[in-house]
Formats: structure tokens, C-alpha cells, sequence
């Protein structure tokens, strides 16, 4: 079964929007002084690889739990169990990854959940939904939640 991305939160909005009208304008500075054009560069494919690597649907089925990103996809394994996210989850530790550039995506550690791996698009956490699969912990935030 298919479920759609939650839509982005204006957390990831804004972080987004930031980051390309900073692109643009290092982009437009660089015209002028040809020295701009590394750090501009370099952040248009930083900008560009979170765009493609962010979530956009999620695939559950008896092979187990797949992310689509819009290139690509991820597969987890089957699915041994879930927990709904009823609360605001606590302090969560990012490890590596994308802290709200389109998504939030990423390795992350809470004393609560552990280590786990997260492709959300909102930060609300009433879309979000941690899964134990095969491979770990993977937090997804579908669009339909209830429907799952």
C-alpha cells in the first residue's frame, strides 16, 4: 500500500525557502567576484541532493517498508512492530544527516527510542510514525496516518 508524504511543515518551509534564496543570492553574487562561485556551487548541489533525497511516499507491504524519494528508494525489510507518536518525542540527537532542508531525514538517537532513522517531512508529530523493521527503526510521517 502506497502512502503519501505528509505535507511540509512550515518549519521545513522556511528552513528551505532560506537555503535557496541564499543560493540565488550567492549565485548572483558570483557574477561579480569569481571567488563566490565555489561556495555558490557547492550549496546548489547541497540544495540539490536534499531535494532528491527527500521523502515523498512510503510503500508498506509483506516485503516490508520502502521510502520513495524523488530519486530512488529505500527498503527496511518487514515490518516487526510500530509505535504511534502521541506526544511531542523528546530530545532527539541528530547523528547525520538533514535537519529540515525539504525534509528531515537522517540518523538520530533519543534515550527513548535509540538509535533510528528518520525520513519525515513535517514536524508534526501527530503524522509521525515509528516503525521497527528488520534493519532498525525507521520514523515516517505518512499524510494519512489514521488509514495505517
Amino acid at each position: 500500500m502506497r502512502y503519501e508524504a505528509a505535507p511540509a511543515s512550515a518549519a521545513i518551509k522556511t528552513i528551505s525557502a532560506i537555503v535557496v534564496v541564499l543560493n540565488c543570492v550567492l549565485l548572483a553574487v558570483s557574477i561579480f567576484n569569481s571567488i563566490m562561485i565555489v561556495p555558490s556551487l557547492l550549496l546548489t548541489c547541497l540544495t540539490l541532493g536534499c531535494y532528491l533525497r527527500a521523502p515523498v511516499a512510503y510503500h508498506l507491504s509483506h516485503a516490508g517498508l520502502t521510502v520513495q524519494f524523488r530519486l530512488g528508494h529505500k527498503n527496511f525489510g518487514k515490518i516487526v512492530g510500530h509505535t504511534l507518536i502521541e506526544e511531542k518525542p523528546a530530545m532527539c540527537l541528530r547523528l547525520f544527516g538533514n535537519g529540515g532542508l525539504f525534509a528531515g531525514t537522517g540518523i538520530f538517537w533519543s534515550r527513548s527510542w535509540g538509535l533510528f532513522r528518520a525520513y519525515i517531512t513535517t514536524s508534526n508529530y501527530s503524522n509521525m510514525l515509528l516503525l521497527e523493521t528488520e534493519k532498525g527503526k525507521v520514523l515516517i510521517s505518512p499524510a494519512n496516518r489514521p488509514e495505517l
